[in-house]
């Protein structure tokens, strides 16, 4: 259990195979918000609130690819330019 809670936490340091990984961990919690989000729309059955289940799908997506796209930049930075 104290080399789960460790690898959770190093998962936020930028450092190369030191605990696990921070964009999985990121695109797994938002997951869980989603799929909580949408189980209680439909417990509900007020299907009126499909703009903010549209919204929250799309912004889920957006994350996911945000997440993406700064992590090749941020690779990119270190690289050294080769001649």
């Amino acid at each position: 259990m104290k080399e789960i809670i460790s690898n959770i936490s190093n998962a936020f340091n930028n450092v190369d195979r030191l605990g696990y990984s921070g964009k999985k961990l990121t695109a797994f919690v938002i997951t869980i918000c989603c799929v909580a989000a949408h189980v209680k729309w439909i417990a509900l059955g007020d299907f009126k609130q499909l703009e903010m289940v549209l919204t929250i799908d799309y912004s889920f997506i957006a994350v996911l690819f945000g997440i993406n796209t700064f992590d090749k930049k941020a690779l990119k930075k270190d690289e050294k330019p080769t001649l």
